[in-house]
């Protein structure tokens, strides 16, 4: 059949039970299967109504137009034939349900079952180039679009996930640009096959968004790129907030795929890591609590989610600061540089420098967990150090490593395990040394106080207003309570400006440092050291003493009150010393309390009572004391121990001042004078009419002398009534390993002498003395002596010469003479001053009123009293010096008197022979030279 049908339809109803076109695509690819017959048979068709169904169809078709229209379709084209394909010049192709519309060629191959399409489609505003190429089971296209809005169209055609959908649609605004996009649809399955889709497309001015809870980005462009259901945007110059974030992305994996899609942000910025980045990972439950305040940061962060809120969000991140002020929490530091790693929940702060204000500098290794803000580790600690406003360093670590834990919730906290120290930063700074063991090696302060345990607590506001407390133990105060150190004490305090207030619990100790430094102590014992510890008096410091006592240099004041001031290493001071100890006495009365000023400077000190009747000077090798009105008690015992040989020379003035030995022997003064030196010493002392001198010199020979003594001035010396009137003088030289001397005696009366006594009263109870003959001479001798008596000795002339040895301790009595009333002595002995014992001999020369009468006979006188003309007996003193026993020949020598004047009868002619003649015997010539009645000299 070479000809072709003609067909002209008005309107032909049919109805059929087979399955509708469900779109515009199932309808064309219909038509298009059914055009190749239609064209064979008819030359030209025109149904102006055809109804198949539910389906009405308009029809057009001749051998060089065609036109179709139904529901889904408008077709209206140029048509070309030949034998195997037709070719078709579109003047509209338009997809109603889809509101699509084509334009172009298309090429028809029957032979090779193919299709062609070269033109544009038209949708919204959007108008892109399309190449297709499409068979019976797929279609391929490739597009290139003019610029457009945005993506939303493709919400027709792509069913996708909501989360692909919002950053498709939503998260990006900007002109868009289709540079190419491949993709191929599968026709038996009326589907887009979505692992073929490739693109690449550009937004220029585009705003991305992050999350829509933080704000927009602005960029340059945005390239994006599709492949493998990858959506990828490479961020072109963006700006969030001011910042270049130059290098960041955003990778929508697995785009269509709702189990496994995800979304992968990838932030990268060199500038601070402040605030604004934060808020990026706030608006994902990623609480980072780093801020940092200055400085830069080389960050990049990378944000995975997936689709499936069952699964978790990955977080990683690389942080490279420098030279930047960060904020942890609430807590600050400084870093010159820090690499900080996010991973998860995770942040790793590896090899970080970290300095916080003046009091840490470190290195700092730490684990910080962002659920629960707290982090491990460990810190090399370089230098941490608590000082005061003056630079003064309390504590000042170095090199020190430590296991870290740091807590960022609420109050940062920072806990340096090795050192148990931790530190809380709220308003204000809190400071825990829970074991001062720990710190003591590298304080200066506890080394000085010697605090080598207890635990300490400081709370800084800043570094100009300290408050704190601690307890301190193993101190080395030089102060004690009740008798024991202080090694433990309780003390609160607090710091404010330059002003420093310290006080223990018990408020006994009070330190307050303003302008000058002042020291309170209550009911407490002050130990200084002043000549072991020089540096005692560096530091400028006001004391004041409220019942304490001071001990200074090993010497213990009991002080009322006392008010010490140290400036410039000069230490001036008054106070009111109680319960004193001193070798003084005013009015009879012990020294128990003074008021005393006085000054410290260089080594030289000097001190008085207010009204100045007692001054001490110190000053250098040299002590100075003068007394007014004070009397002075000496103690051989305590000076016997030892000398205090730290002053080569002493000077004591002494006005109206007497010096009582072993509270018992007093030297009455109106003034004496003390001068001692290295190598010299001398003493001077007056009482009235009284003087009393002794000289040391080099050679260490000594002088003693002294003017006519006064009964009054030698009774006080040995608090007896011994002498009464009369006169005595002192002399004595030599050293005191040997000192020779005398005493000379004149008309004084001797009382209350223990030897002397026993004497009198064994004489007189001696049976001799009853002897009738001579009973009539001593009588006479008692008429016409006065003051004999048992308890009375005078002595008209007397001497006592005498040897003293310190190295022994011995008192030698070389000669003793003295002629009295009635009885003369004679003698010499022995003193063991060691345990005061006598040993002596002396002759008692007695009767002598009856020898002056005999004496005046010649021949008489021979024959009673015999050559030495005189009667005497010797006497033995031992045992204790303060009551001696005595032992004689006394009975003996009386009664063998007869027998002697019967011997000296027989030699009486020649006797009185020489008195006749007046020529006198050598025994009388001698006897006269050495008569008892004529002072030994």
């Amino acid at each position: 059949m070479d000809k072709k049908l003609i067909l002209n339809i008005e309107n032909i109803e049919y109805s059929s039970k087979k399955s509708e076109s469900k779109s515009s695509f199932e309808n064309i690819k219909k038509d298009i299967e059914l055009l190749p017959t239609v064209l064979k048979l008819f030359q030209s068709i025109e149904v102006n109504r055809l109804k198949i169904g539910e389906e009405e169809f308009k029809i057009v078709l001749n051998e060089k137009e065609l036109y179709l229209d139904n529901k889904f379709v408008n077709l209206s084209s140029k048509i070309d034939t030949s034998s195997n394909s037709i070719s078709f010049d579109l003047h509209s192709l338009y997809l109603k349900d889809i509101k699509l519309k084509f334009d172009g060629k298309i090429k028809i191959d029957y032979f090779n079952e193919k299709l062609n399409y070269f033109g544009n489609f038209y949708y919204e505003d959007i108008k892109s180039s399309l190449n297709l190429e499409m068979n019976k089971e797929i279609a391929k296209f490739y597009l290139v679009s003019e610029p457009f809005e945005n993506l939303k169209f493709l919400k027709n055609f792509l069913d996708l996930p909501l989360v692909a959908e919002e950053w498709m649609y939503d998260n990006v605004e900007g002109k868009m640009k289709l540079q190419e996009f491949y993709g191929e649809y599968d026709l038996k399955n009326n589907q887009i096959i979505e692992k073929s889709l490739i693109g690449k497309a550009t937004i220029d001015q585009a705003k991305i968004r992050f999350h829509k809870d933080v704000d927009v980005i602005n960029t340059q462009s945005l390239n994006v790129t599709f492949k493998n259901d990858n959506l990828h945007f490479d961020l072109i110059n963006p700006i969030f907030k001011e910042k270049n974030i130059e290098g960041s992305f955003v990778t929508i994996h697995n785009l269509t795929s709702s189990l496994n899609g995800e979304v992968e942000v990838n932030i990268k910025t060199n500038d601070k890591l402040d605030r604004d980045i934060l808020d990026i990972l706030k608006a994902y439950n990623i609480n980072l609590p780093i801020i940092q305040k200055n400085g830069t940061t080389n960050a990049s962060l990378t944000l995975l989610f997936p689709y499936d809120l069952q699964k978790d969000m990955s977080t990683k991140g690389e942080f490279l600061i420098n030279d930047a002020e960060v904020s942890i929490g609430n807590f600050s530091f400084k870093t010159k540089n820090a690499t900080v790693n996010l991973d998860g929940t995770k942040i790793y702060i590896k090899d970080s420098d970290f300095k916080y204000q003046e009091m840490i500098d470190a290195v700092v290794n730490l684990e910080l967990d962002t659920k629960t803000l707290k982090s491990s580790g460990e810190a090399f600690i370089k230098n941490l150090q608590i000082k005061k406003d003056n630079n003064e360093k309390i504590v000042e670590i170095k090199d020190k490593k430590t296991l870290l834990e740091m807590d960022f919730n609420k109050n940062t906290i920072i806990d340096l395990k090795d050192l148990e120290t931790k530190i809380e930063v709220q308003d204000n700074i809190l400071i825990n040394i829970n074991n001062l063991a720990k710190i003591y090696p590298y304080s200066k302060l506890l080394k000085e106080i010697s605090a080598k345990n207890g635990n300490l607590n400081l709370e800084i506001k800043n570094e100009k207003e300290i408050k704190f407390n601690a307890s301190l133990k193993g101190l080395n105060f030089p102060l004690e309570k009740n008798g024991m150190k202080i090694e433990n004490l309780d003390i609160i305090g607090n710091i404010e400006d330059k002003n420093v207030y310290i006080s223990s619990i018990d408020e006994d100790i009070k330190l307050q440092i303003k302008d000058d430094v002042n020291l309170t102590l209550k009911n407490l014992s002050l130990n200084i050291d002043i000549k072991n510890n020089k540096d005692s008096l560096k530091k400028d410091v006001n004391i004041n003493l409220i019942n304490c006592d001071l001990i200074l240099d090993g010497t213990n004041y009991q002080l009322k009150n006392a008010n010490i001031f140290i400036k410039n290493q000069e230490v001036n001071f008054d106070a009111v010393v109680k319960n004193l100890d001193l070798p003084l006495k005013k009015n009879g009365k012990e020294i128990k309390e003074l008021s005393l000023v006085g000054i410290q400077k260089d080594n030289n000190t000097k001190i008085s009572t207010k009204n100045k009747d007692l001054i001490l000077e110190l000053k250098n090798e040299t002590l100075y004391l003068q007394l007014d009105g004070y009397d002075v008690f000496y103690k051989n015992k305590i000076n016997e121990e030892g000398e205090d040989n730290s002053y080569k020379n002493v000077n004591i003035i002494g006005k109206n001042s007497n010096i009582i030995i072993d509270e018992k022997y007093k030297l009455l003064a109106n003034n004496y004078e003390i001068r001692v030196r290295e190598d010299e010493k001398y003493i001077n002392l007056k009482y009235k009419d009284n003087e009393f001198t002794l000289k040391q010199s080099k050679d260490k020979k000594i002088d003693i002398y002294t003017s006519e003594l006064s009964d009054e001035f030698v009774n006080a010396i040995f608090d007896k009534n011994i002498f009464k009137d009369g006169k005595l003088i002192f002399l004595a030289n030599g050293s005191l390993d040997k000192l020779n001397g005398k005493i000379i005696i004149e008309n004084s009366n001797i009382e209350d002498l223990a030897i002397l006594n026993n004497l009198l009263v064994f004489i007189h109870t001696s049976p001799a003395l009853i002897n009738p003959l001579l009973a009539i001479p001593s009588v006479v001798g008692m008429a016409t002596n006065s003051g004999f008596n048992l308890t009375a000795y005078k002595i008209i002339n007397g001497i006592v010469e005498f040897e003293y040895t310190q190295k022994e301790s011995l008192l030698e009595i070389k000669k003793l003479v003295t002629i009295g009333n009635g009885i003369d002595f004679e003698g010499k002995g022995r003193i063991d001053l060691n345990n005061m014992t006598i040993n002596s001999e002396i002759k008692l020369i007695f009767l002598k009123d009856y020898s002056k009468i005999v004496g005046a006979i010649p021949v008489v006188n021979y024959v009673l009293l015999g050559d030495s003309n005189r009667v005497e007996t010797q006497v033995n003193l031992f045992g204790d010096l303060s009551n001696p026993s005595i032992s004689t020949n006394l009975t003996k020598e009386t009664f063998s008197i007869p027998m002697n004047i019967t011997k000296r009868i027989f030699s009486t002619p020649s006797m009185i022979f020489d008195f006749l003649s007046g020529k006198k015997s050598k025994e009388e010539i001698k006897n006269e030279e050495n008569r008892i009645n004529k002072p030994l000299e």
